[in-house]
Order: C-alpha cells, then structure tokens, then sequence
C-alpha cells in the first residue's frame, strides 16, 4: 500500500522546516547583543542629555502642536469632540489635574482673532512653535545616528521647515485615525454587547486589547515618521520599522509604571502649584528617551557606527564615526 509522501524537513530547501532550538536561541542572542548596543549607543552619545534638550523644546511645542491637531480633527469630528478626545487620552497618561493644565494652554494658545492679518499671524505663529522641537529633535537623531548634519542655509532651513511642517500635519493625521479607531471600538463593543449578553467580561477584556493593539500600531507609524524623515540621512525603512517598534512598546509599558510611580510617589502633591508641569515634564522626557533608544536601535540595525561584539563592523575608538571620521569631520587627505 503506498504511503502519502511526506516532505523532507532535513532538506534545508525543503518547504516545510522543523522548528529548532538552536535557532530560537542563536535568534535570541542576537536580539540581545543588538539591544545591549542599543543602550551603549545612547549611553555613549548622552541620550539622557539630547532628550532633557527635546523635552524642554516639547514642552513649549505642546500647546501649538495640539491646537494644530485639534483643528485638524476637528474638521471632521467638530471640535469640542476632538478636543474632548485628545484631553481624554492626555489624562489617561499624566492624570486630571495636568490633562487640566494643558487644556488651559490649548485655549489660551488658540483665541479665534478677528480679520484676515490677524487670523494669518495667529496661524503664523502657531506653525513656527509647533515646529521648533523638530529642530532639536533632528539635531538629537543625527548625534544619536552618527549622522552628518547639513551645511547651513537657505534651502537646508527652508527644507528643515518643511518636512516639521508636514509632520505636524501627519500628526493631525493621526489624531483622526485615532478618533476613528476608538469610536470603531465603541461601536464594535456596543453591537457585540448587544448581540452576547452573557459575555460582559471577557468581551470587554478582548475589546481593551483590541485598543491597545491598535494604538500601538498608530504609535508605531508616528515615530517611524520621526526616525525616517527627520535625520539629515534616512535610516533605512527596517531600521526606522523596528526602532518605531520598540518606542512604541516601552512608550505602552512606561505609560502603566510611570501611572503607578506618579500615583504612589505623589509627586504632583509634592512640588505644590507646579506640580502638573513636573509631570508633563516627566511624561514628555520618557518619551524623548525612548524615541531616542528606538534610533539607537535602528542605527545599530543599520550598522552605523558599530561598536561592541557582535555589532556590524569593526569597534571604532570612541568619537570615532565608522568611516573614518571623527563625529562627521572628514579625515585629511593623505591620512591612512
């Protein structure tokens, strides 16, 4: 009697494979060695110092930057919607008493002026401070990626303008996508409610990690658009994918042990009446350090400035960029 034919899975060829713990461990070394590059690389280039200059820029970028995304919303929502929305999601992240203080500076950032100059100068004005950070961030993400940064000018400053400005509108964007996602999940969990009454928990359990998912994936896409259009030099899409990635999930774990730190250290009751700009400014410092962890790993993908065993290319003396330069300074002519 013949035997169905089975496939060969000893023929590295073949289609079906054996899954092998070898594998799985040499995968998994790997993974570690590229992390631990990661954090010597942002060690190294003084992470901690190129975020706390972002941070500062971010916090006086904030009000700009959501006024712009409110009104972007809020043409397809209505405002008051789209207000409510993103206060909604910035409470869930620093508490009632901070989401207050920044929906103060929104309304105070945006008063509707009156005649055509002043609405154009408003505008104006609003635009130039949503895109300030950009520059400080930029800066941050060519010392991180051992970037080259361009000659000054003209078009360098008008080029730089443009790609903020286009990322503020991407972040308007999403703001949308956001809206549209959460009232997807509403309205899913409101018909599924509705069709299995008995399965209250375990659908609100499934309907919650459904919105997890989903705004980590939107996340995700913001800061693979940082990583990626920012940098005088682009890293490659796996480099910005994958540093995007790992923002985006120590951005979704921070922000439950940054929620318990806040909770139990009291630190808004501690520094009095300014105890909401002290967590603003700890929310908005963590996530400049995981963006800039995420470009660390991204470079360490790409192999820029390699360093340590297992990275791609020789270890480079530190200061020291891997094609011979140091920190971007091109090397003299004649030297070996």
């Amino acid at each position: 009697m013949n035997q169905p034919h089975q496939a060969d899975t000893s023929d590295p060829a073949s289609p079906v494979r054996r899954w092998r713990p070898l594998e799985g461990a040499a995968a998994g070394r790997r993974g570690w060695s590229l992390l631990r590059d990661a954090a010597r690389r942002w060690l190294d280039d003084g992470g901690a110092q190129l975020g706390a200059a972002v941070a500062f820029y971010a916090v006086f970028a904030m009000a700009p930057l959501l006024v712009v995304a409110i009104a972007i919303a809020g043409v397809v929502f209505g405002e008051d919607a789209a207000r409510g929305h993103i206060v909604g999601q910035i409470e869930g992240l620093v508490g009632s008493d901070a989401a207050k203080a920044i929906e103060g500076l929104v309304q105070s950032a945006w008063r509707h002026p009156h005649g055509l100059v002043a609405t154009l100068l408003g505008v104006g004005s609003l635009l130039i401070g949503a895109t300030g950070v950009f520059g400080e961030l930029r800066s941050a993400l060519n010392a991180i990626g051992h970037v080259k940064a361009r000659k000054s000018g003209l078009g360098t400053l008008v080029r730089a303008r443009l790609v903020a400005f286009a990322l503020v509108l991407g972040f308007g964007f999403l703001s949308i996508a956001s809206l549209v996602l959460s009232a997807a999940t509403a309205g899913l969990g409101a018909y599924l409610g509705r069709r299995w009454q008995n399965v209250g928990e375990g659908l609100a359990a499934a309907l919650a990690l459904l919105d997890v998912l989903l705004s980590t994936a939107v996340l995700t896409l913001a800061f693979a658009a940082l990583l990626r259009w920012l940098p005088d030099t682009p890293p490659s899409w796996r480099a910005a994918r994958w540093g995007a990635l790992c923002s985006a999930l120590l951005f979704a774990i921070g922000k439950h042990l940054i929620g318990l730190y806040l909770a139990r250290a009291g630190v808004a009751s501690a520094y009095g009446a300014a105890g909401s700009l002290v967590v603003i400014m700890l929310w908005v410092y963590y996530s400049a350090q995981i963006l800039l962890f995420g470009a660390a790993l991204g470079a360490s993908l790409d192999g820029r400035g390699a360093r340590g065993p297992g990275s791609a290319g020789p270890p480079q003396a530190p200061g020291q960029s891997p094609r011979g330069t140091d920190r971007g300074t091109p090397r003299a002519r004649g030297a070996s």
